[in-house]
């Protein structure tokens, strides 16, 4: 807060009057700057009499006097308490301050021309309230589900209009956008749409087909510009005019009088939004159980209707991280219907779906729901042999999860496929219920071994504490406080769950409350403390399986024991307090089954265990020379294949490779002609583990390689023998490996030419 300086004397008084009165009462203050930009005084507006004492200002020991025709003065409506805590003169500018010229009258006085009426119009407020909600679509069991997002930080904001800032945007740049439009010269607009709500669930169906990479289809300029063209609102001749008169002043009236024709135009210059754009930040409001939000703000009573973009944060790893903050100019709500719903659908991966206004536990259950976002109960416990669909040699799924992943290309998952390993650095999330901690279940530990080697190879090893990435685990919350200027702020902080030594054992984590404010962390309740994470649904480790002195590819073992307060290892815990989610519906808990408990009984069991697959192998590819008769083509660097030897045509061969270590890697292989399109004959799609679409592995090498009759690939450009084409093969090979959210990317992707001629 910049505190009001204390003057002795105060006998610099200013009139203050409006050129055109308001209709109702306006409190008014006034910012007093040297030539500096320091502030040096605020009073506040009294009796239409704004009063200051600039005769002597002290300055450490010594006393100087400032001429007041030095000085910037700026006057602003004072209805927003918060505007005494500016300490400059860009702050300002929010409250679209009035900076007059001070004079010297006869009298040496100091006089201001009235507040004009194009500022004071928008100093009198409405209230419109703003509402919405923000939800994200779900994978559960067969089903997607649009799911509230709780506690996500909605941030409002107006868009200033355009006629306040209109006269304040340079010259140079409006002198750029007549030919900026009139002759556009601009690239593919990078604006890009929010992805509708439906688009991940119709992704699967959009990527049925080989991947293809078309590098010879290409558009002339002219064809760009016309596609684009047609895509942009229609400019009567009359604007065109204006924005070809030259006048600066013409120009931007035009721009003012035509602003929300223009904001598609403006889409194509990010470099203009900050010119055309000032957004004002109104308020941060938090999303309920419900996902919605809602807030009152207050706009110009007698202008458009307010102008609203929304930008939207959320709680990741203990950072407030932006998820959702599309282009401002292409995703304003343009003369909002003040009351009526903003529905923000997010895409972030990160986002949990864990929002329940009664989800608490009971009793002391402990809930094992996920790896990340992947169910525990969609992870293969035991010995399975199958194949993938349209190829015939089978691998075994144990450790294995068919769920999807963020980031998954063209890579398709269905339930029960079991595909996917785990790599990267998995979070192991559960749910505690509302009696934990207690004396008797106060602790958890996570302990892992090796169970087999990459080819499932059984290996000797013994238990050893999970390490959890980054040396600990911490649980973040919020709390409230209030600042020094007496309002209340929202501030993070967090508590440390573990690794501990207690009594005979080490790396133990604390089982946190429902609330921060019980035992044993006890924040205090004045300041509102809540957890960023539910103790339903929270992380409780993250570990990182590419660090090779932990972990290699293979077969692993994830143990959950629970102790006492006093470290001691509890044993013979009724099974019943064992929950693993549904393999149909995550969202809804069962028993965990005997294969996920050790050493069950009709009723008791010693802890949670699951088997997981490990693996962090790097794809490997090549796209190969075309082969003729089964040589490689001795083409010149012309790139040209001759397809016909001694008057006879050859076969043609096409051949790459694509490798995985322990073949957990899909492969797509796409060949193009020319502009006409792919060549579906030659096309090649599914896991590395076996020939494919015609094509035929060889299990030494990890090549692929097919035949054709040169009329097989030529097609329309065959010409009876007499035709050729240029030809694009393109190859991806992705890892099918999840961290439990997103892929984890190990790729390989590769693009070549060649062209066949008789």
């Amino acid at each position: 807060m910049a505190k009001n300086p204390e003057y002795q004397n105060r006998n610099f008084k200013i009139r203050v009057d409006f050129e055109q009165p308001p209709q109702v009462e306006l409190p008014l203050i006034g910012f007093l700057f040297n030539c500096r930009g320091i502030l040096l005084q605020w009073q506040y507006v009294k009796d239409n009499i704004l009063e200051f004492n600039l005769e002597k200002i002290s300055q450490g020991t010594r006393e100087l006097k400032i001429d007041p025709e030095q000085l910037r003065l700026f006057i602003a409506p004072a209805s927003d308490k918060k505007i005494t805590h500016i300490s400059t003169t860009q702050e300002l500018q929010n409250y679209k301050a009035y900076e007059p010229i001070l004079r010297l009258d006869a009298n040496q006085g100091i006089n201001i021309l009235p507040i004009p009426e194009r500022l004071s119009i928008f100093w009198i407020k409405c209230k419109c309230r703003v509402s919405g909600k923000v939800s994200k679509w779900f994978h559960f069991g067969n089903g997607w589900e649009d799911l509230p997002v709780c506690r996500a930080r909605v941030h409002i904001c107006e868009i200033d209009p355009i006629l306040f800032w209109i006269n304040k945007i340079p010259d140079h740049i409006i002198a750029k956008v007549p030919d900026a439009i009139l002759n556009p010269k601009f690239k593919v607009p990078i604006p890009i749409p929010d992805p509708g709500p439906y688009q991940r669930i119709e992704r699967f169906a959009m990527i049925a087909g080989p991947s293809e990479e078309n590098i010879f289809k290409t558009q002339s300029l002219p064809e760009m510009r016309k596609e684009t063209f047609s895509k942009l609102p229609e400019l009567g001749p009359e604007i065109k005019q204006q924005f070809a008169s030259g006048n600066l002043n013409v120009i931007r009236d035009t721009i003012v009088k035509n602003y929300a024709l223009l904001h598609p135009w403006f889409c194509f210059w990010p470099w203009w939004w900050p010119y055309f754009y000032r957004c004002q930040e109104l308020a941060v409001v938090e999303t309920n159980a419900a996902g919605r939000f809602e807030k009152n703000i207050y706009y110009n009573c007698f202008g458009d209707k307010p102008d609203i973009y929304i930008w939207v944060e959320y709680m990741i790893d203990g950072v407030w991280t932006t998820v959702y903050k599309p282009p401002i100019p292409c995703n304003t709500r343009w003369n909002y219907v003040c009351g009526s719903d903003i529905n923000i659908h997010l895409t972030h991966p990160r986002v949990a779906g864990d929002c329940c206004c009664d989800c608490e536990l009971i009793g002391e259950d402990v809930w094992i729901r996920t790896v990340g976002h992947t169910s525990v109960s969609h992870i293969k416990q035991g010995h399975q042999l199958l194949a993938p669909p349209g190829q015939g040699v089978a691998y075994d799924r144990i450790g294995l999860t068919d769920a999807d992943a963020a980031g998954d290309s063209f890579l398709i998952t269905t339930i029960d496929d079991y595909k996917r390993p785990f790599g990267g650095s998995p979070i192991l999330r559960m749910g505690f219920g509302p009696a934990l901690p207690n004396s008797n279940v106060y602790y958890y530990r996570w302990s892992y071994r090796q169970r087999a080697n990459a080819d499932l190879v059984s290996v000797g090893d013994t238990y050893k504490a999970l390490p959890p990435k980054g040396g600990e685990v911490r649980k973040g919350y919020d709390y409230r406080y209030k600042d020094s200027n007496d309002d209340w702020q929202w501030a993070p902080e967090s508590k440390k769950l573990g690794p501990f030594t207690v009594g005979p054992n080490d790396n133990l984590y604390i089982i946190p409350p429902e609330e921060p404010t019980m035992a044993p962390f006890n924040v205090p309740a004045t300041s509102h403390p809540h957890w960023h994470q539910q103790t339903y649904y929270m992380d409780t480790i993250q570990y990182d399986t590419t660090a090779v002195e932990n972990f290699e590819n293979g077969l692993y073992e994830l143990k959950l024991e629970l102790f006492d307060q006093a470290g001691n290892l509890l044993q013979n815990i009724p099974k019943a307090n064992f929950k693993t989610p549904r393999h149909d519906d995550a969202r809804y808990s069962e028993n965990a089954p005997n294969v996920l408990l050790e050493n069950p009984t009709a009723t008791n069991a010693d802890a949670f265990n699951m088997l997981i697959r490990i693996d962090n192998g790097q794809c490997v590819g090549d796209i190969y020379t075309v082969k003729v008769n089964g040589e490689p083509a001795s083409s010149n660097c012309c790139g040209f294949v001759k397809y016909t030897i001694d008057e006879v045509e050859a076969k043609l061969e096409l051949s790459f490779k694509a490798v995985h270590p322990t073949n957990f890697a899909e492969f797509s292989f796409g060949v193009v002609k020319g502009s006409c399109g792919g060549v579906p004959i030659a096309n090649a799609r599914g896991m590395v583990i076996d020939s494919a679409s015609g094509y035929t592995l060889d299990t030494i090498t990890g090549i692929y390689s097919k035949s054709f009759d040169p009329s097989e690939l030529l097609g329309e450009c065959y010409e009876n023998g007499a035709g050729k084409a240029a030809f694009a093969e393109t190859l991806h090979i992705i890892s099918t490996a999840t961290d439990g959210i997103w892929r984890v990317a190990k790729d390989y992707g590769r693009t070549v030419a060649f062209a066949l001629e008789p």
